[in-house]
């Protein structure tokens, strides 16, 4: 006779991660039931996804008037010993209307080009209870070094429009065109600009975090 045990799913924190080439028995609900989730699904019931977004809902973050290697509008700091996978990027044209069509380029790089400024924006897990301190931060129009291109991933071109009208375009819902490991020090750039007024967004970013150790 023989019979099948799994490991009851650990509280958020604790779920033991084994070393390469290890063996770790299979997951499950505290009643037995197999635990079947999808990698990211598992990794918010830890607590390992975030959103990053505006805290206050009548913010906005206003976009370049020009394309600047050391001017994007939003980065995603990833430190060493932190993997980041991107998940999303929301930006929705708000407020004044750009003043011509608006570039949005996505861009990740192996390394972190901060060098000052920007707003520091509010990250909050989407386990709300908030199990784990996230490792990346998310600036908005932050000042990097010259010369970190990284490679572009995705790039848009919209017009400039807040209307609610059937068949305007003024919403980019971003998801990776592939799967996207930020191992740091590593960082996601996102430029935005528009000629003479820059694109002003309400917004939010989500990826997930996991100890680069895990995949190591």
């Amino acid at each position: 006779m023989s019979d099948i045990r799994l490991v009851a799913r650990e509280s958020a924190g604790s779920v033991a991660r084994v070393a390469a080439g290890g063996y770790r028995g299979a997951s499950g609900t505290r009643d037995g039931a197999l635990f079947v989730a999808d990698w990211l699904r598992a990794l918010a019931h830890e607590g390992r996804v975030f959103i990053a977004s505006d805290a206050d809902a009548n913010d906005a973050v206003l976009g370049q008037t020009s394309f600047a290697d050391t001017t994007p509008t939003f980065l995603l700091r990833v430190p060493s010993g932190t993997t980041a996978i991107p998940i999303f990027a929301s930006l929705q044209q708000s407020g004044s209307v750009a003043g011509g069509a608006i570039t949005v380029t996505f861009e990740i790089d192996n390394a972190d080009p901060y060098a000052s400024g920007g707003t520091a924006e509010t990250i909050l897990s989407t386990r709300t209870d908030q199990p784990f301190t996230p490792g990346c931060s998310l600036y908005s129009n932050p000042t990097v070094t010259t010369g970190n291109y990284g490679v572009q991933v995705d790039s848009f071109l919209v017009g400039p429009d807040i209307s609610s009208a059937e068949g305007a375009i003024n919403r980019i819902l971003w998801t990776p065109p592939a799967p996207i490991f930020l191992v740091g020090p590593a960082s996601k750039k996102i430029y935005t600009y528009a000629a003479s007024t820059g694109p002003t967004w309400q917004w939010a970013i989500g990826w997930a975090e996991i100890p680069t150790t895990a995949i190591q």
